[in-house]
């Protein structure tokens, strides 16, 4: 977390970055919650403990988590069509308002259409985020630490999935709902603190708010301006190129020249799209995300001996452990050396998994009940250095600067599409062929989209937010 000219992000010029930053992951630990708060609860609706009137059977699980999907499709283009028109901020207060009506509808289910509805708000709020959120702090954000503030998220999501994991096995259903939603509250209250990005102000010609937004988030005091200009040369004369970089651009190249259909189909961009996709593909198929959703399912039918859901609450410390580790070395080593490490960890985690329950006898495994925790709990430590920690901080940094938010929306509608394939078809995998064969499935999928990022993923770290 330090940079090549040794500022650390304790630097006073960051500060206010690391805080808005941190204001803004509110949401996204609320919605880790809701993430993980969803695979020990599907356990406790299946069981003759359940506190609903209904049952929930395997197709209302496969469903439950795909329609996920399709709520965060719907929010791709929603999101996709109004970052740019009403501002990154305003885009940040709309997230609150899926996710409120998450809890609500849960807390008064009277049928399983109910979460079916409920996981589709998630599935918004899940779109909006993944869309503004790397967006906003990416602008925000200076060059030198926004790899480190943009790969936070996945640290808050991952402390969100672990709280997630443990309120079910402590807390009365109906009561989780009525903890939790005070949560986007606060997130709310917060954001009405701060200013939007700069970079959204200057694309609709708000220059005078957007230079005050910049030192705002700069932490510089006009008053004090020739003081630190003598006390700080350096640090306040790169920040004020790097914006007046930023305005030409908007200015000349952005605000000024329309967006048209050749800036979406040109070479260069079809060629970041391509990258784009294939890291979508990589995110989803190596089941980093439908591990989350069916973890406790994952342990049940592993063999182990040890109880599902305390499995589920280490490999949820293990996760919060990986993406913290990510936000240290990514400004270190590089997004691509960790995101080549992340999935080789991966695969190899997962062919190990696999082969342990295709080839282990029950004695053997009842020995060795220990060896699926830790085989997963590779798996998820590798994942989350680069595969969950850093796939939309480098998407967002190689797309097109001209259409970046746009480009973003469209890239995660086509995440959308992967994430409902992939938690539609995973139970089928996992009750059907067996948890062997799905795990080397995804273990393939680690090995050919880990070749085509070694070949063509280009390294983003301290690359301009107004360059190509």
């Amino acid at each position: 977390m330090v940079s090549q000219q040794g500022f650390s992000v304790f630097n006073k010029r960051y500060r206010m970055q690391i805080f808005v930053t941190l204001a803004a992951h509110i949401m996204t630990l609320s919605h880790g919650i809701s993430l993980g708060w969803l695979s020990p609860t599907l356990l406790i609706l299946q069981s003759p403990q359940t506190p609903l009137d209904f049952t929930v059977g395997v197709e209302d699980v496969s469903w439950i988590g795909s329609i996920f999907g399709l709520g965060s499709l719907c929010s791709n283009i929603f999101f996709g069509l109004m970052a740019d028109r009403i501002g990154r901020k305003t885009n940040m207060y709309l997230l609150a308002i899926p996710h409120m009506l998450f809890w609500i509808i849960n807390y008064s289910a009277q049928s399983v259409e109910y979460l079916y509805v409920s996981r589709f708000f998630a599935g918004v709020t899940s779109g909006g985020l993944y869309v503004i959120g790397p967006v906003f702090i990416s602008e925000i954000s200076a060059k030198e630490i926004r790899g480190a503030l943009t790969s936070l998220a996945m640290m808050f999501l991952s402390c969100g999935i672990l709280i997630g994991f443990i309120l079910p096995t402590y807390l009365d259903y109906h009561l989780i709902p009525c903890i939790v939603i005070f949560l986007p509250i606060i997130y709310i209250i917060i954001l009405c603190l701060f200013p939007d990005t700069h970079v959204s102000l200057l694309q609709r010609g708000q220059l005078i708010e957007a230079e005050n937004a910049f030192n705002f988030y700069n932490n510089i005091n006009k008053k004090d301006i020739i003081k630190e200009l003598c006390a700080n040369e350096q640090q306040i004369s790169t920040a004020k190129n790097d914006f007046e970089e930023l305005k030409a651009s908007k200015l000349h190249g952005g605000k000024d020249a329309s967006i048209t259909l050749q800036d979406f189909l040109n070479k260069s961009a079809l060629k970041k799209f391509a990258i784009a996709f294939v890291i979508c593909i990589q995110n989803q198929f190596s089941s980093s995300f439908a591990i989350t959703n069916y973890m406790s399912h994952i342990f049940a039918e592993s063999g182990t001996t040890l109880d599902p859901q305390q499995c589920t609450i280490y490999a949820g410390v293990v996760q919060i452990s990986g993406t913290l580790l990510a936000s240290i070395l990514v400004e270190r080593f590089g997004r691509k050396t960790l995101m080549l490490t992340s999935t080789a960890g991966m695969a190899l985690g997962m062919f190990g998994f696999g082969a342990f329950v295709q080839f282990t006898d029950d004695a053997t495994k009842a020995e060795y009940n220990w060896f699926p925790l830790m085989a997963l709990a590779f798996v998820i430590a590798t994942a989350s250095i680069g595969v969950i920690s850093l796939t939309f901080t480098i998407i967002v940094e190689i797309l097109p600067a001209k259409i970046r938010a746009q480009a973003q929306s469209i890239t995660m509608m086509f995440c959308s599409i992967m994430v409902f394939i992939t938690l539609k078809l995973y139970p089928y995998f996992l009750f059907n062929l067996g948890i062997a064969i799905t795990m080397y499935l995804c273990a393939c999928s680690c090995v050919f989209t880990g070749i085509y990022l070694l070949i063509f993923l280009p390294e983003t770290k301290g690359k301009s937010m107004a360059k190509d």
